[in-house]
């Protein structure tokens, strides 16, 4: 009896220790938590320049998110506008974090261009929502049936700089990469303007894109003027060929092109201030040029189209500036261009860098 007794005692001592080694084994899944306040930013006002496009702008850092022992959690860095968080973060940009870090630092450069992506008005502060969001795969690396845990969501206003907006289209073979820009006007965010050549013949079509690629934001043709973010609207058009001035407000969504040609008008021109003496397109230098006999004793203007709708004079330092522009608006205090003696001049006037516009007064 005593021996069956040991015997049993044995067993039941065995039988023990396994269960114990099998319980030790098992790491079952809890719903996920995170800590109060578990995500932080280095910074909440951040203003981004291209001067420091390559230093860090921000800093994200998070608390482990708890899911149970030894639980191999992954992290998704998200980033939205308030209207969104509103629509479940359903546009939110997202970065997939390496499983052994808990920090997640921005570029200047590559923030400013996921702002420009979300079609945020550069120039201006924006308010952008961040929040960190935690879940665990199986062994196998299926979806687990544990739901994911986000963060507490943190609120920034972050200022954009504006990019150049790219105008891809029939005229040049729809290749952003190649395509010409057109420039943010300088204290007026949100708008941009530039010259484009058109070539071809009938309707033209082509888009505004943010990016010289077709992996960002691009702009096709919202119907009356405007345009929309939505990748398969057709193109804006133009049409027929030529050389257009061409505009572009993000604050509201509208675009305009206007066909233009150029000249000079003034007492110094052959024309006097009655007839507009043109310029004529020269494609291969993209500038527009004319030889004229120009007097000392006057002043003249270039304008578009004949009319003074769309016209330049300089500013103090000499430099080209809207006078008239019915995107821009009157611009008061210009003074009109000369030349220094009387004689045969070419004139050359080149606007095709958006933005910066420049002319050439040679003597010949």
């Amino acid at each position: 009896m005593r021996t069956i007794t040991n015997y049993i005692l044995i067993l039941a001592a065995a039988f023990s220790l396994f269960s114990c080694k099998k319980d030790g084994e098992q790491f079952n899944l809890q719903p996920g938590t995170f800590t109060t306040n578990a995500l932080k930013a280095s910074a909440t006002t951040v203003v981004l320049t291209p001067a420091k496009e390559n230093d860090t702008a921000i800093t994200f850092q998070w608390s482990v998110a708890a899911f149970g022992k030894q639980a191999a959690v992954s992290y998704i860095l998200q980033l939205a506008t308030p209207a969104d968080t509103a629509n479940n973060w359903a546009k939110a940009k997202t970065f997939t974090i390496d499983t052994k870090s808990l920090k997640y630092a921005f570029i200047v450069k590559d923030l400013n261009n996921l702002l420009n992506g979300m079609g945020l008005t550069p120039g201006m502060a924006n308010s952008i929502a961040v929040r960190i969001k935690a879940s665990v795969n199986q062994y196998n690396g299926a979806e687990s049936t544990v739901p994911p845990v986000y963060s507490n969501t943190r609120t920034l206003q972050i200022t954009s700089y504006g990019l150049s907006l790219y105008v891809p289209g029939d005229y040049q073979g729809w290749n952003p990469g190649a395509a010409p820009q057109l420039a943010p006007v300088a204290g007026r965010a949100g708008l941009y303007e530039g010259y484009v050549n058109i070539t071809g013949s009938g309707v033209q079509y082509f888009k505004y894109t943010n990016a010289p690629d077709w992996n960002h934001t691009n702009y096709g043709d919202g119907g009356s003027g405007t345009f929309n973010t939505d990748g398969a609207a057709a193109g804006l058009s133009v049409p027929g060929p030529g050389y257009y001035y061409l505009t572009a407000n993000l604050n509201n969504n509208t675009w305009t092109a206007t066909k233009t040609t150029w000249g000079i008008l003034g007492d110094a021109s052959p024309g006097g201030w009655d007839t507009d003496t043109q310029l004529s397109y020269d494609p291969t230098a993209q500038v527009w040029k004319v030889t004229a006999i120009m007097k000392q004793n006057g002043s003249f203007k270039f304008r578009a189209n004949n009319a003074w709708a769309l016209d330049f004079g300089i500013d103090a330092a000499g430099k080209l500036q809207y006078a008239d522009n019915p995107f821009l608006g009157y611009t008061a205090g210009l003074n009109n261009l000369s030349v220094p003696a009387d004689g045969n001049y070419t004139i050359t006037l080149d606007l095709h860098t958006a933005g910066n516009y420049t002319y050439i007064l040679h003597k010949n």
